[in-house]
């Protein structure tokens, strides 16, 4: 991404993806914080004007979705419908701003995924083979011995890995192996952060394996995949085709003006299990099919649930629609965005959740937009007035306001989304510290400091203005309540650079229209 931004907006596109997740089981709070991490970079992006197009979906072709339907006395596509409608409600109940959805199943999918596969066939990298070796399921990956751990998945700590021996066609990753290691050390962007691609570059030193790209459709059992070109007794491996999505959304191989607009992806954000496919076998698959590489890998750690891992086989889970139901999508995206860095795992508390709703959230920016508007009402009969001239005061929180803009928009270019959050939530809390320190509800019982007390209102309305844009890719719902209270329209495609600047908006009245964020009780979160 690139750092350097000013003026106007600059009409440049931006295309980014998240994983897309198996439908064997209705989403949990564990798959959130990725698919709100990218929405926040995603928002940003729009908010510098740029055509910004985000996509996600769910991987529908995994043989543990079958499993999963079977277990479930349900058929396969009544199956993976209602669990697309589950991830989809969760994802827009979180206010996700997807622009494209896609399921794995869908014909345009299809045609793109055996593309795809034909590109690797007439190049040479398929093969056929006999394949042996441990499978999981849930993962749909092959591991040696040595990568189980106490004969178990290292991925899945509950389920014992299959022995599976089968004749398949194989991918010949290791004809790749140079060049993508040329590629990944001629472009440390390509990988972030960078603990990741020295992960990617060691796997690369310790040797690549070439992979399976098929299953046998075995005798007896239901065909679940997507079929290989000229061979319907096998369909494609799950991650050969689920890797596909990322060009399928942008029209591969129908729409070739669409597709050639919006591709290489500017953006994968994944998380740390699943790097190996996405930093080596997607590179050498876009390869094989003379298409260009995405431009940057983004990769993210876990979220554990107070302590423990998020695992829907344990049954440690929090389901994210009763959770914003009961706290709202503002309060969930905020707690887990607040500390965010790719570099580190996280932990999500419902104690931790309820007390940063209350002390930040509440007290902070519901607290600081209470003031403003009631001050306003109270001593300009809601007009916002015009300033005076500034003191130090005024001129310090005016030159931190440009400061921040700045500094959380250098903090996101580089996937700092915590750091750009705590920058934005300085400015929050020192907006609160200049009305203290200016007491208008002293000034208001001095006549003579009329123009004074126009100053200071006037400061503080800006300031939440612009803290209004500048926290909208983390909290959208609320800053549109923010700027509806100051008078104003929902921010605007392009306002990072146009709006996001002191003085370039004039307020008229202000609106008052409730609290921001009502105190939580801790029963508010009883039975999540």
């Amino acid at each position: 991404m690139s750092t350097e931004h000013s003026g106007e907006p600059d009409g440049r596109r931006y295309y980014i993806t998240t994983a897309i997740d198996y439908p064997n089981g209705k989403p949990h709070l564990g798959h959130a914080q990725e698919k709100v991490a990218a929405d926040v970079i995603a928002r940003y992006h729009r908010l510098l004007g740029h055509d910004t197009y985000y996509s996600g979906g769910v991987d529908e072709n995994s043989q543990h979705v079958l499993r999963a339907a079977e277990a479930n006395e349900v058929d396969p596509r009544v199956w993976v419908n209602t669990m697309n409608e589950a991830f989809r409600q969760a994802w827009s109940k979180l206010d996700v701003s997807y622009d494209y959805w896609i399921r794995t199943t869908e014909e345009r999918h299809i045609r793109a995924s055996q593309e795809m596969f034909r590109r690797a066939q007439r190049r040479g990298d398929v093969y056929k083979s006999t394949y042996a070796g441990w499978y999981c399921p849930n993962c749909n990956n092959f591991y040696t011995a040595e990568e189980l751990v106490g004969g178990r998945c290292p991925n899945h700590p509950t389920l014992s890995p299959e022995w599976l021996e089968e004749e398949n066609y194989f991918f010949a990753l290791t004809t790749y192996s140079d060049r993508l290691k040329e590629h990944i050390e001629a472009h440390p962007e390509f990988i972030v952060p960078a603990s990741r691609r020295a992960e990617v570059l060691g796997l690369i030193k310790q040797g690549l394996r070439d992979f399976s790209v098929s299953r046998q459709v075995r005798p007896g059992t239901r065909a679940w995949g997507v079929p290989i070109p000229g061979d319907p007794q096998q369909v494609i491996y799950v991650w050969f085709d689920a890797l596909t999505n990322y060009l399928t959304t942008v029209g591969f191989p129908d729409d070739e003006e669409r597709f050639a607009h919006y591709w290489p992806a500017d953006a994968h954000v994944i998380g740390k299990d699943i790097t190996r496919f996405h930093c080596l076998y997607w590179p050498a698959m876009l390869l094989s099919a003379g298409l260009p590489l995405p431009r940057q890998i983004a990769v993210h750690g876990f979220i554990s649930l107070e302590g423990q891992r998020f695992s829907k086989t344990l049954g440690n889970s929090i389901d994210p629609v009763e959770l914003v139901d009961a706290v709202g999508s503002d309060a969930v995206r905020y707690y887990l965005l607040r500390n965010l860095s790719f570099a580190s795992d996280g932990d999500f508390s419902r104690a931790g959740l309820l007390r940063h709703y209350n002390d930040e959230l509440g007290n902070d920016l519901g607290n600081l937009l209470n003031r403003v508007v009631t001050m306003i009402q109270r001593y300009r009969q809601g007009v916002v007035p015009r300033a005076g001239t500034f003191n130090e005061l005024d001129e310090e929180l005016r030159q931190l306001a440009e400061e921040t803009r700045l500094r959380a928009g250098a903090a996101l270019e580089a996937w700092e989304i915590g750091a750009a959050f705590t920058a934005t939530w300085n400015f929050v809390r020192r907006t609160n510290q200049y009305l203290e320190q200016n007491a208008p509800w002293k000034l208001a019982r001095q006549p003579e400091q009329a123009e004074r007390l126009d100053t200071v209102l006037y400061v503080a309305a800006e300031a939440t203005r612009l803290l209004a844009i500048l926290l909208s890719p983390y909290i959208p719902a609320a800053c549109e309540r923010i700027l509806a209270q100051l008078g104003l329209d929902p921010v605007q495609h392009g306002a990072w650079e146009r709006e996001a600047r002191w003085g370039s908006v004039e307020m008229e009245r202000v609106a008052q229209d409730g609290v921001l964020f009502p105190r939580l009780d801790p029963s508010a979160l009883d039975g999540i």
